[in-house]
């Protein structure tokens, strides 16, 4: 059979063609040929993959060789011995980000420890109270600059003050299901990481101030147990520029917490019942008076006019979940950021009417993508509407029932295919939703 006349091309065209491909299409290209198959396992193809492991048992010698030709860095574990987790590291010795469920505490994690090049580690406990033995052993991976930790309950001692050891940190994630850490021994570990730029916190409705995390501590603090002789460098100056709070409600944060946080410039909050008092909680005081926010994600189920006058003008990317819309709330937005905003989302969000979407193009022309996950007054004649947005690139729809296969294809012809369209549900904003941390 003679070879197809499109092989003879140059090896980087075919794999910039071959990019574009779903894992299910490249498998499926990969089992045509030899030829086909050394290129779908080019390690250009598989550059940021997080690969599943569902089981460690099934996975034979041919499986792994695969996954090193990848050059695979980043790997989720679902459920391993000791002893697979322990060859999994040895045979793939380079990994960088390891997400794993915790169900043994230390046997888990004393696997990994060889791992020079780990940077992120992703840990799931959501059935027990976090071990103080486990938060010790955290603080043996002193080149961590992302962690995770998702639990059930968080013990209320000094024990989470290990984690201040890990001074090269970046981004730090506490979520909890039911009880958090205790807000002095937070405060010690966020004012001891001086590269920290992304504290993402869940269930903080039981703190009874949450200013206290963002108030500089007294220089006179415990040392971390009495074994411990190491005691990170005091910071007086937090450098936090990405927060997230989850399921949370509070009173507003106090000034000196604010100036704490001067530098965040996105911010994400979901909250997980109506505030007392619209005019006197953390969100209000956030959006008031931090005006370098640029990124913003709100997800409540009340009216957005109870925001929209105090959000911060010249927003850059807006997300919306679930909240109330109107058409006053809407033209005052674009009032304020219509010349920049370059992504907004409106998910699963009432009030929306198509006289409201049909406005889009002229009240954000300058957009770059559009979320509207669960927007059923999306029909054809407004999506072509959208071609006018020169800049877009990218609309996300789901549980549609007017746009068909036929109508998606058009108006990718329409706009010569610079727009791409993708079909995924917004996950979920009122649960801990951890295991998509790494995925970025």
């Amino acid at each position: 059979m003679e070879k197809p006349h499109w092989l003879n091309l140059p090896q980087d065209i075919l794999l910039e063609v071959f990019r574009y491909l779903t894992p299910v299409g490249k498998a499926n290209v990969r089992a045509t040929c030899k030829y086909l198959q050394q290129l779908i396992d080019h390690p250009t193809l598989w550059t940021n993959s997080i690969i599943v492991l569902k089981s460690l048992q099934c996975c034979n010698s041919v499986f792994w060789r695969t996954l090193r030709k990848r050059r695979i860095r980043s790997v989720v574990i679902k459920e391993a011995t000791q002893k697979q987790q322990q060859r999994m590291v040895n045979l793939l010795p380079d990994l960088t980000a390891v997400t794993i469920d915790v169900k043994k505490n230390l046997e888990s994690l004393s696997t990994l420890k060889s791992l020079a090049s780990l940077q992120k580690l992703q840990l799931s406990n959501k059935l027990q109270v976090l071990d103080q033995k486990l938060l010790r052993e955290m603080a043996f991976f002193k080149h961590l600059t992302h962690l995770v930790v998702c639990t059930s309950v968080f013990i209320q001692d000094s024990s989470l003050c290990h984690l201040a050891e890990l001074t090269k940190l970046q981004a730090l994630t506490l979520h909890a299901g039911q009880k958090s850490p205790s807000l002095t021994s937070l405060r010690y570990v966020l004012f001891r990481l001086p590269k920290l730029k992304e504290l993402s916190l869940s269930s903080v409705e039981s703190w009874e101030n949450l200013s206290l995390c963002f108030t500089s501590p007294e220089m006179t603090t415990p040392k971390l147990t009495e074994r411990d002789s190491f005691e990170p460098q005091y910071i007086s100056r937090l450098q936090l520029e990405k927060l997230s709070l989850l399921n949370s409600i509070n009173g507003p944060l106090s000034d000196t917490a604010l100036q704490q946080l001067s530098k965040v410039c996105s911010f994400s909050v979901s909250l997980s019942k109506p505030p007392i008092s619209l005019n006197s909680n953390f969100v209000h005081s956030m959006l008031e008076n931090l005006t370098s926010i640029t990124e913003l994600e709100l997800s409540w189920t009340g009216p957005l006019a109870e925001y929209v006058k105090i959000l911060p003008s010249g927003l850059a990317s807006l997300d919306l979940i679930s909240t109330r819309l109107s058409n006053v709330d809407v033209q005052l937005l674009s009032d304020s950021s219509g010349k920049t905003l370059k992504h907004l989302g409106l998910v699963l969000c009432s009030g929306i009417t198509e006289i409201m979407l049909k406005r889009l193009p002229n009240q954000f022309p300058f957009l770059q993508s559009l979320d509207l996950s669960g927007c059923k007054l999306l029909k054809p004649d407004i999506l072509v509407g959208f071609a006018e947005l020169a800049f877009l690139k990218e609309i996300v729809i789901s549980n549609n029932p007017h746009l068909t296969d036929v109508t998606l294809k058009q108006f990718q012809t329409l706009t010569d295919n610079r727009v791409h369209i993708t079909q995924k549900n917004k996950r979920n904003h009122d649960r801990c939703d951890c295991y998509f941390s790494f995925g970025m």
